[in-house]
């Protein structure tokens, strides 16, 4: 399966290869700033595609067009924000998924 990251910066598979480390890098920060922010390790964790998105968008931000930076640091933000607000209906609406399959 793709890397999401990997996809969303255009990358060849030679630039992702030599790339891997620092992408790895940048999604564990991702992760680790979500939690710092207060959004719950289950979640941040888990397997949701808001996740996963906020994840993308980091490494964006990070590692994408410098003249995309702040539009990046933009939507991040906003996305770690409404996930962390909205974490308690998150984690109910994971739970149902999960009660039904």
């Amino acid at each position: 399966m793709d890397d999401p990251v990997k996809n969303a910066l255009r990358l060849t598979d030679a630039s992702y290869a030599k790339l891997s480390g620092e992408i790895e890098r940048n999604k564990k920060t991702a992760r680790t700033e979500m939690i710092r922010v207060g959004i719950s390790a289950e979640i941040v964790n888990g397997n949701s595609p808001l996740v996963t998105e906020a994840i993308v968008t980091y490494c964006q931000m990070k590692m994408g067009r410098p003249d995309y930076y702040e539009r990046y640091k933009e939507a991040w933000e906003y996305m770690i924000d409404s996930i962390r607000k909205s974490q308690s209906k998150f984690i109910s609406q994971e739970v149902k998924n999960d009660s039904t399959e």
